[in-house]
């Protein structure tokens, strides 16, 4: 268990510094990905705050795979 544990935290380390290195990139440069089109009733964010909730999401993993959003061991 501690194995799968350790897969899962590095694995969300790794996907968190990937993602806070596109969404920067994306919130320095909206043209960098596409607007999403949509016929729906509403229209979709930007990509500036799409970028945003990304880097956030993304800073979130980082923290989850350092084990500073983790809970404390029980004894």
């Amino acid at each position: 268990m501690r194995t799968l544990n350790a897969i899962v935290r590095w694995a969300c380390l790794v996907a968190g510094l990937c993602g806070v290195v596109i969404s920067a990139w994306a919130f320095i440069d909206p043209g960098a990905f596409p607007q999403m089109q949509s016929s729906a009733a509403f229209a979709p964010p930007s990509s500036r705050w799409r970028a945003a909730f990304g880097f956030l999401f993304s800073l979130l993993l980082v923290g989850y795979g350092t084990g500073r959003l983790r809970h404390r061991e029980l004894p």
